[in-house]
């Protein structure tokens, strides 16, 4: 495959499955950007081990296939 490191650690911040704020989310993927600034992508400890897809909100932006 390819030789990038997944990412380790925690930090804090929202839960981009739930929403949740949690002090110490897994951080499960960081974001890199020539154009700005980047960030983390974190998950909260019960939703690592809920094997069930995100159900988009109400206000989530509609994604359309490409």
């Amino acid at each position: 495959m390819n030789d990038v490191e997944q990412p380790t650690g925690t930090t804090d911040g929202y839960c981009h499955k739930c929403g949740t704020w949690s002090a110490d989310a897994r951080i499960i993927a960081e974001i890199h950007s020539d154009a700005g600034a980047g960030g983390t992508v974190v998950r909260y400890r019960p939703c690592d081990t809920d094997p069930r897809p995100r159900t988009p909100s109400v206000s989530d932006p509609r994604r359309y296939p490409a």
